[in-house]
């Protein structure tokens, strides 16, 4: 293991003084477990195998020493690079982003240039903001918020938060095998997403988020169950969808029964639960749930 967490190090390193611009090649210096592991495994050390490859003319084995020619170097990076510019031009590309000015990199990844150039050069458009440290800051932010909870005052709703409620069967919208007939005799939809706070909803912290009303399903019914389901989904249909996640569950006790027995829901965000109260209309009475926010 300590072989393997240095070998991550120095790559680590490495990453960051790999250059666009870059013609010398690049020397990491492997474990000499790994390479007794190689030839245990295969029958064949990694330098004879290197030899017999497509890449013997772009990478040397010196010692336990592995050296690419930069063309190979720089080629690790493509895949995340990309995927990193695509999420981003869909990010900016939803209307609550519209006003952005600015990206601001941080994180390790960030003090690469081969990233930085990529980021400058597709939204140039944009000011790229890379403070010094940028791999230290994900770090200092953590503790400035431990010390300080309300210097983070706004967040974006990662997913969508709902519970399931049962609503009048539509047979034109939803599955047959979400009917049931309860026991008043309604015929009624099952396992419906009602949603409280959509993805890529403005949260601001500590301040209620969202508000809805529920009733009984039943006259003589003594309390209302509820689960909050959280889903990567911006417009879920069902709580059994796929990613669709119980977070969470709760009863609250009703003193009234019947339509008059509704209860007010509201989602609360802080740093990092969410606080679902439920407060009972006829009597002010107040249940709270506090779930810890999905990573």
């Amino acid at each position: 293991m300590e072989d393997y967490i240095e070998l991550l190090r120095d790559f680590e390193i490495k990453k960051r003084v790999i250059k666009p611009d870059m013609t010398d090649s690049v020397t990491i210096k492997l474990p000499i477990a790994l390479l007794e592991l190689v030839e245990k495994r295969t029958d064949e050390t990694l330098k004879d195998k290197i030899m017999g490859s497509e890449y013997n003319s772009q990478i040397k084995m010196i010692k336990e020493k592995l050296r690419f020619d930069a063309a190979i170097a720089k080629s690790f990076f493509e895949d995340s690079i990309e995927s990193i510019v695509n999420h981003i031009t869909e990010l900016l590309e939803e209307p609550v982003n519209a006003e952005v000015e600015a990206i601001l990199m941080v994180g390790g990844y960030s003090e690469s240039p081969m990233l930085q150039q990529a980021i400058t050069e597709t939204f140039a458009h944009l000011s790229v903001i890379i403070p010094q440290d940028a791999g230290l800051a994900v770090l200092k932010g953590a503790v400035i918020f431990g010390h300080n909870p309300d210097a983070i005052t706004q967040r974006i709703a990662k997913y969508t938060y709902g519970t399931d409620v049962e609503v009048d069967f539509d047979s034109q919208q939803h599955p047959i095998e979400k009917q049931y007939i309860d026991q008043d005799g309604n015929v009624k939809c099952m396992d419906v997403f009602d949603v409280l706070v959509r993805k890529g909803d403005s949260l601001v912290l500590g301040t209620s988020q969202s508000e809805k009303v529920y009733s009984p399903s039943t006259e003589d019914q003594d309390e209302i169950s509820m689960d909050i389901y959280a889903t990567p989904d911006s417009d879920p249909e069902f709580n059994t969808d796929e990613g669709c996640k119980k977070i969470g569950s709760f009863s609250v006790p009703l003193t009234v029964y019947g339509p008059d027995g509704s209860v007010h829901v509201e989602m609360i965000f802080g740093g990092t639960e969410i606080l679902v109260r439920c407060t009972e209309e006829m009597t002010g009475q107040v249940t709270d749930l506090h779930v810890d926010m999905p990573e």
